[in-house]
């Protein structure tokens, strides 16, 4: 068995758009999301973020508990925002010296469901039918118990990290993860700091289309608009200038990628 070439670490702008080309190729199209966590309220940075993406779908997981009342009104002027939900407050309830999980295994089972249900009422309250059903854990993980209950409390979707190891892992919930987190920007103020992030993104685009991976789980970007600053802007305008432009690239809305089969 023939492997699979292997993806770069590092990568540049014209190697997305190599590996585009390649798409395109192989007669191909490659689909990408976007989602951005921890919104609470509207402002300036997440308005910024918003108008970046223009008309492309863009998923905003907000934290339930902690919505303010600004934050559904102002989004009303971007339809293609689609709303998933981030836990329910945020809250790391881990030992000390563990990972930070507020879903984790921790509580009660019992406990972390009546907080996920308290979440998902407030914001088909807030946000009526762009509220979709789809959990978003803090810290991209929660306890493997809560999997196999989450369609039985109405959540058909789940997103974390990293390229799923299976599309539907229970009947009813869809798993749509994502990939490439813009988070090393926020720390790293040199010019190479993108190429990390490139190398991360090749890597998927590559294992879906050599087989590596799934390769109909869309590639997505992680961003924080609340420590956004001028090195996110910079680094999603321009891949975005790429995606636009290009035939083998597009973003499918949220709400069909988290439709289970």
């Amino acid at each position: 068995m023939t492997r699979p070439p292997a993806a770069p670490a590092l990568a540049d702008w014209t190697d997305l758009a190599v590996e585009l080309d390649r798409w395109a190729a192989a007669g191909k199209q490659a689909s990408f999301w976007w989602r951005d966590d921890d919104a609470v309220a509207w402002t300036p940075a997440l308005q910024r973020l918003l108008d970046l993406a223009g008309p492309l779908p863009v998923a905003l997981a907000p934290i339930p508990g902690e919505i303010e009342p600004d934050l559904p009104e102002a989004l009303a002027g971007y339809p293609a925002v689609g709303v998933l939900q981030h836990g329910w407050r945020h809250t790391n309830h881990a030992p000390e010296g563990e990972k930070k999980a507020e879903l984790g295994p921790h509580r009660p089972l019992a406990v972390r469901l009546q907080e996920l249900i308290a979440g998902r009422d407030r914001l088909r309250a807030l946000f009526g039918a762009r509220a979709l059903p789809v959990l978003v854990p803090p810290w991209n993980r929660m306890g493997a118990d809560l999997l196999p209950e989450l369609p039985r409390i109405g959540i058909s979707g789940y997103s974390a990290d990293r390229p799923r190891a299976s599309a539907e892992p229970v009947a009813g919930l869809r798993v749509v993860n994502v990939h490439v987190d813009l988070g090393p920007l926020q720390n790293d103020r040199s010019a190479a700091a993108e190429r990390p992030i490139l190398g991360s993104l090749l890597s998927h685009l590559i294992g879906r289309r050599t087989g590596a991976v799934d390769a109909t789980e869309p590639t997505g970007l992680l961003t924080h608009h609340r420590v956004q600053d001028g090195r996110y802007d910079g680094f999603l305008s321009r891949f975005l200038a790429i995606a636009r432009r290009h035939a083998a690239a597009f973003f499918p809305p949220i709400g069909e990628m988290f439709r289970p089969t």
